[in-house]
C-alpha cells in the first residue's frame, strides 16, 4: 500500500537526504539599521536640546542625585508600594464579591468599580485632605460598655498629605484592580470549580484556596502595569503637598527658574523607578507563571 503521509510531498525531495539541505541564518541586518536609526534620532534631540541651550548639563547633575531629590524618590516608591499593596487586597475582596452569589452585595461592588474607576483620582486625593477633616472634625472611638476611649485626635491631625495620598489613590486603584483579578478569576477552567464542587469544597473554600490563587497567577503581569501606573499616579500628590518626586523638582525649579533641567530630573528618576518595576514583574512572571 502506498504510504499516503508522501502525497503531498515533491518526489525531488524525497530522494534527498537532510545532510543535502543547508540551514540558511539571515543576517539581522534590518534590526541592526532600526536600532542604529534610534540611537541616532535621540542622539540627535538631545544634542539640539543642550546646543540651544534649553536644558544645562551641569544643573541636571547638580539637583540629580540630591539628597532633598533622593528623600523624594523613595517617598514616592513608599507610596506606590504600599497604594497597590492595599489595593490589590481590596481589589480580591471586591472582584470575589462581584462574582459572589449575593446579588446586593455584587451590585455594591459593581458601584464602588464604577464609581472610584469614574471619578479623577486627583479629585479624590483632593477629597480625602480637605472634606474629610471638615465633615469628621474629630476622630473618637470608645470602647462600648466600658468608657474606654481608645482614639479621640483631631481629623486634621490624622489626615496628612501622606495619609490622604494613599487614601486617594489606593482606594481608585482598588477599582481598576477589582477588574483586574476578576477577569483573572473567570479566566479559571470551570472544570476545575465543578470538580472541586463533586469532592464536598464549599463555594468560599474553592475561591480562596483554588480560583483566587489561580487566577492570580494569570494576572501578575497586569497587576505590574497597575504598579507601574501607581508609581507615575504619585506625581498627582503634588497638588497637596506631599514630598514625592515632581513635588520636590517643583519647588526646586521655582527659586531657580530651571524648569527644563529639574522636570529631566524628575523624568529620569521615573523611569529608573518604572524599570525597576519592570524587572521585578519579569522575574514574578517567571516565578509564577499562568500555566
Amino acid at each position: 500500500m502506498e504510504n499516503t503521509s508522501k502525497g503531498n510531498v515533491p518526489p525531488n525531495l524525497l530522494s534527498e537526504s537532510a545532510s543535502d539541505f543547508v540551514v540558511v541564518r539571515p543576517f539581522p541586518w534590518r534590526s541592526w539599521v532600526e536600532l542604529i536609526f534610534v540611537i541616532l534620532v535621540v542622539g540627535w534631540v538631545l544634542f539640539a536640546a543642550v546646543r540651544s541651550g534649553v536644558v544645562s548639563l551641569p544643573i541636571i547633575a547638580q539637583f540629580l542625585l540630591g539628597e532633598g531629590m533622593l528623600i523624594a524618590v523613595v517617598n514616592t516608591l513608599i507610596l506606590a508600594t504600599l497604594g497597590t499593596v492595599i489595593a490589590l487586597v481590596l481589589g480580591i475582596g471586591v472582584a470575589l464579591l462581584r462574582v459572589g452569589p449575593d446579588p446586593v452585595l455584587s451590585r455594591l461592588a459593581a458601584a464602588y468599580v464604577y464609581f472610584f474607576r469614574g471619578v479623577p483620582m486627583l479629585i479624590q486625593i483632593l477629597f480625602w485632605f480637605n472634606a474629610l477633616p471638615v465633615m469628621i472634625r474629630v476622630l473618637y472611638i470608645e470602647v462600648p460598655l466600658t468608657g474606654t476611649v481608645l482614639v479621640n485626635v483631631p481629623t486634621i491631625e490624622i489626615i496628612t498629605p501622606f495619609v490622604a495620598a494613599l487614601l486617594g489613590l489606593s482606594l481608585a486603584e482598588t477599582g481598576y484592580m477589582a477588574e483586574v483579578v476578576r477577569s483573572g478569576m473567570l479566566g479559571v477552567d470551570r472544570g476545575q470549580r465543578d470538580a472541586a464542587r463533586a469532592l464536598g469544597l464549599m463555594d468560599r473554600t474553592i475561591q480562596l484556596r483554588i480560583v483566587v490563587p489561580q487566577g492570580l497567577r494569570i494576572v501578575v503581569p497586569s497587576i505590574g502595569n497597575e504598579y507601574i501606573t501607581m508609581l507615575k499616579n504619585t506625581s498627582l500628590a503634588y497638588i497637596i503637598g506631599y514630598n514625592e518626586i515632581l513635588r520636590r523638582t517643583s519647588d526646586i525649579y521655582t527659586s531657580n527658574f530651571r524648569v527644563m533641567e529639574l522636570l529631566v530630573v524628575a523624568a529620569f528618576w521615573y523611569l529608573v523607578l518604572t524599570t525597576l518595576v519592570s524587572f521585578l514583574q519579569n522575574r514574578a512572571e517567571r516565578w509564577f507563571p499562568a500555566r
